[in-house]
């Protein structure tokens, strides 16, 4: 009787392990997907500065675009 209580407890505890890795690794997922979208966002930035200074060097030199 005893045997089976600890078994089934073992049981429960290694389902529950797992829980906690898949929460882990979603968090992670979570974490990498931020990273992106502000990597993302810096670029988009630097893209948009990019075109202001190539427009102000065109004003510069009297080109029209």
């Amino acid at each position: 009787m005893f045997e089976l209580f600890n078994v089934g407890l073992e049981m429960q505890k290694r389902m529950i392990d797992m829980q906690m890795q898949g929460v882990e690794v979603a968090r992670d997922m979570v974490e990498a997907a931020q990273k992106q979208v502000q990597t993302g966002m810096a670029a988009h930035q630097a893209g948009e500065a990019g075109m202001k200074a190539m427009k102000s060097w065109m004003n510069l030199w009297g080109v029209r675009g």
